[in-house]
């Protein structure tokens, strides 16, 4: 088969979860305060899905994204396929049965996210101490946050796997 019913699933939860993120950033914005919660976004597909349907489901997640967000077009696509591509090389040495390794996984995706707006929308402010303050507030805060969530996340995805009766384990790891 070409595309795994999975990535059909992990691209929905993928739109729930920047949908959700998004209602709880417009009702912080009177503190100025903004969530940037990407990471899990990408772990599930990465290390559960074969390279096909991993790349088909994380570049309509990264289109979804960018068409969301206030970036340059194509600034989450493409940092999406670079993080993922980086990750599924070392997908054997991550264990995908509890949330320990994935919770890191998507902390550290979440954090190259953040790098990576940071660096596309911050060239003429990179000397403003306001600018690096936002930045700072935003990264604690997306983390912060991000412990609550992605194990949240991650055991909604494994349910969505039992409801709709699909493989909850990942396919193509060489069993040791």
């Amino acid at each position: 088969m070409f595309l795994d019913p999975r990535a059909i699933l992990l691209f929905g939860a993928n739109a729930l979860l920047l949908y959700l993120t998004m209602l709880v950033n417009s009702a912080l914005v009177g503190w100025s305060i903004y969530l940037l919660m990407l990471g899990p976004m990408l772990v599930f597909p990465v290390l559960y899905l074969r390279h096909q349907s991993y790349f088909i489901c994380t570049v309509f997640s990264g289109l979804w994204v960018d068409a969301a967000l206030p970036s340059s077009f194509g600034l989450f696509t493409a940092g999406f396929l670079f993080a993922g591509a980086f990750i599924f090389q070392m997908r054997i040495r991550f264990r995908a049965e509890s949330n320990y390794h994935l919770i890191f996984l998507a902390h550290g995706v979440n954090f190259f996210c953040i790098l990576l707006v940071t660096i596309a929308m911050g060239f003429a402010y990179i000397t403003s101490l306001g600018f690096w303050l936002q930045v700072f507030v935003t990264s604690l805060a997306s983390h912060l946050a991000l412990l609550i969530v992605a194990p949240w996340f991650f055991n909604f995805e494994r349910m969505l796997f039992a409801l709709c009766r699909l493989e909850p384990e990942p396919e193509d790891l060489p069993i040791l």
